[in-house]
């Protein structure tokens, strides 16, 4: 995938604090006004984003399906759902969420040795409830509810969720394969009653169960749960019958909180 054509409404000064993290001989930086008014031809492979510091500038743009990122150099509330007030923090990656969430384009959370985690899509329902077909699969946890209602169930969580937190629940994919495997993540709760606490869930296909995947994939997540978001706990409960996953909280380093939830801290 191309690099990002930056489209902006700043003065030399404001554009200069993005060239550390975004050289003009690396990435194409173009004005608002001289975009809308060419052909758009140039473009057409690159990804276009704006950084912009103007509600007019932002209307313009995203009405023609270029995602924006506010900069809130003055007393204006912008409208963009993200905004920075200080440009020189502005990382590729920041990029990459604002225009995948403008796009509805799931983001690539992170990738172990034999799995990768992303996001969900619509689409992804029916692999979703083949893996919750096996009646062992619901054993300890809530089954899907009826395919009309968790559809709107996962469209509300897409659009709210991952928008409003950047993180939730995500769809664990077979490297070799491609296949989707189970689904693990974390996702503020009720039972989080712990400033910056948030709890561990995950569920494993059963044709890739006792191979140690839930375990390497729960590291993982533990790891970007505290440097990545910044939670200083990470609790999960488990059924006291449900053995194999004692064991792999128990591999996970978690110990007792309280009747049936385990913590782990952030050391």
């Amino acid at each position: 995938m191309s690099k990002f054509a930056i489209v902006n409404d700043l003065d030399r000064e404001e554009e200069s604090r993005l060239y550390e993290e975004f050289p003009p001989d690396e990435y194409k930086y173009l004005k608002v006004a001289d975009l809308i008014n060419m052909s758009w031809q140039p473009f057409f492979d690159d990804r276009l984003i704006g950084i912009v510091k103007s509600n007019d500038s932002i209307a313009l743009l995203e009405a023609h399906g270029i995602s924006t990122l506010g900069y809130e150099s003055t007393d204006e509330l912008l409208t963009s759902f993200y905004v920075t007030e200080d440009l020189s923090v502005v990382e590729l990656r920041d990029l990459e969420i604002v225009y995948s969430r403008f796009h509805n384009i799931p983001l690539e959370i992170l990738q172990t040795d034999r799995c990768k985690l992303r996001e969900h899509t619509l689409e992804d329902y029916s692999a979703i409830a083949k893996i919750y077909d096996d009646e062992s699969m619901t054993k300890y946890i809530q089954p899907l509810f009826e395919p009309k209602e968790e559809k709107e169930y996962l469209k509300n969580y897409i659009d709210t969720i991952y928008k409003l937190f950047g993180y939730g629940l995500w769809l664990i994919i077979d490297k070799a394969s491609g296949e989707v495997i189970g689904r693990a993540g974390v996702e503020m709760r009720e039972s989080c009653i712990e400033d910056k606490q948030v709890e561990l869930s995950y569920q494993v296909k059963k044709a890739f169960q006792n191979k140690g995947i839930a375990t390497e994939v729960c590291l993982s997540i533990i790891d970007y749960t505290f440097n990545t978001i910044g939670k200083d706990s990470v609790i999960a409960r488990v059924d006291e019958d449900n053995e194999a996953s004692i064991k792999v909280i128990n591999k996970l380093g978690f110990e007792p909180y309280k009747d049936g939830v385990y913590i782990k801290r952030k050391q």
